[in-house]
């Protein structure tokens, strides 16, 4: 019983990180620590930690930036990297620079429902339900953030099905980047 309770914990704490990874920029948790997690998952793990080990960006580094535009920068980083990784295909490095370039931080939800009405990659449909299920919950709108985190969570790919479900059994999600 004990042993079950901390692996339920261990579980709930790398989902809140893949969750950080996929979704405000940071790196995914070491693929030991997802011992607790399903098979298909850990394998998804191990190999997205594989390309992230090897991911160069295709953003260029913004010049004389200040501390702000730095942060912002590094986090399109990460959103690039997230994409890119979470989704190795032939064309996934070319759309998530563009992505991650182009993605709306302050407005999200918004973001990525106008890119689901006219997206031409249906492989990027699971990250952006997330996206939009994740900024819905982090502004209150638990209803409509319900809807899309299960449609991410069905979407097929490991890692946003451990996201979309960790935030769903949560209250408290994660809404803005670890400093």
């Amino acid at each position: 019983m004990v042993r079950e309770a901390l692996s339920a914990g261990a579980a709930k704490v790398v989902a809140a990180a893949i969750v950080e990874a996929l979704l405000l920029g940071g790196t995914m948790p070491p693929a030991g620590d997802a011992a607790s997690l399903p098979a298909d998952v850990q394998k998804k793990l191990t190999e997205y930690r594989k390309c992230e080990a090897a991911f160069r960006s295709r953003l260029a580094s913004p010049r004389g930036a200040g501390a702000e535009e730095q942060a912002i920068y590094e986090r399109r980083i990460g959103i690039e990297r997230a994409v890119a990784c979470a989704f190795p295909r032939g064309d996934a490095a070319r759309v998530a620079g563009s992505f991650a370039l182009d993605v709306d931080f302050e407005h999200s939800a918004d973001f990525a429902d106008g890119l689901l009405h006219d997206l031409p990659m249906k492989w990027l449909e699971p990250y952006l339900n997330l996206m939009a299920g994740h900024a819905k919950l982090c502004d209150g709108r638990a209803d409509d953030s319900r809807r899309q985190l299960t449609t991410a969570e069905q979407g097929g790919n490991a890692l946003v099905r451990v996201a979309a479900d960790y935030l769903l059994a949560t209250a408290a999600p994660p809404c803005s980047p670890s400093p």
